[in-house]
């Protein structure tokens, strides 16, 4: 089994458009957020902050899965927020992946991109199902 890079796969997904603000991993098993920052941008969230979102994002996609039967696996969740626009998702097993972006940046224009980068670094047993139409 592959075991993805966080450091470097949050790297990557910053570099995906100059409006990525942050891109981050939370790994349940162990407790480690991996993250990065884009350059010139001041964390709205602290360290702290940031973890305990990834915690209560990682919930509500359990959630969401509880119901998967019905409605099909989640695939990718996006948020619109007053100061950002945030996407969350698997990325591998126990894991989940924030990325936070500038308000002007629609998430669904980035998403065909951070998909190919869960792919290329990701543990693909447990990675959104690729194959899903992304039709907006």
């Amino acid at each position: 089994m592959l075991v993805m890079n966080y450091n470097k796969f949050c790297e990557e997904i910053v570099k995906i458009n100059p409006k990525v603000r942050y891109a981050g991993v939370y790994n349940t098993m162990s407790g480690d957020v991996y993250e990065k920052t884009a350059k010139e941008i001041e964390r709205l969230f602290t360290k702290e902050q940031t973890k305990k979102s990834l915690t209560q994002a990682y919930m509500r996609w359990k959630t969401r899965e509880s119901f998967s039967n019905i409605s099909g696996k989640p695939i990718f969740t996006m948020t619109k927020y007053e100061k950002i626009n945030r996407m969350t998702m698997p990325c591998g097993k126990n894991t989940i992946l924030l990325v936070s972006m500038q308000r002007e940046l629609e998430p669904q224009t980035i998403l065909p991109n951070v998909l190919e980068l869960i792919e290329k670094y990701g543990d693909k047993e447990y990675a959104p199902n690729l194959s899903y139409q992304l039709n907006f």
